[in-house]
């Protein structure tokens, strides 16, 4: 009878697949009339399934209805320690929808999506205010 050992046991990496893990936002706000401060939390390690190569974020512009790509606002954080980014040279008293997630080397994991809305700006706040008291002071003539 002939023994024949079977070969020693290596350890098989196990295959890398998409993350199934999102981040969760715990702030997003403006922080001046063209920019917004975004804060959120990492998924657990575990959800990523590989290594974590960082987050992207998307920004979409509410009013219009079908945007360009130029529209569109694409930013990639190579940097899985992040957890906050200030996203600048948006639009004025415009509202994003905000996508973040994370990606490894077999792509991007599912979105965390919030609506924020960038500040009116000085220009057109002064606008508006004009407007506001112009109105105020023709409705408080009106007879009814």
């Amino acid at each position: 009878m002939c023994y024949n050992p079977s070969p020693p046991l290596s350890t098989i990496p196990s295959p890398t697949r998409l993350p199934e893990g999102k981040p969760i936002f715990t702030a997003a706000h403006n922080a001046s009339s063209t920019s917004i401060l975004l804060h959120w939390k990492p998924p657990s390690q575990s959800t990523v399934h590989g290594e974590f190569l960082g987050y992207r974020i998307t920004l979409v512009p509410r009013d219009i209805p079908d945007p360009r790509p130029d529209q569109i606002v694409h930013i990639t954080i190579k940097e899985h320690t992040a957890t906050s980014h200030l996203v600048q040279g948006l639009r004025t008293y415009t509202q994003y929808l905000v996508s973040l997630q994370v990606f490894n080397p077999e792509g991007n994991g599912p979105t965390s999506t919030v609506a924020v809305m960038t500040d009116e700006g000085d220009i057109v706040y002064r606008e508006t205010a004009a407007r506001r008291d112009t109105r105020v002071a023709e409705a408080s003539v009106l007879p009814w």
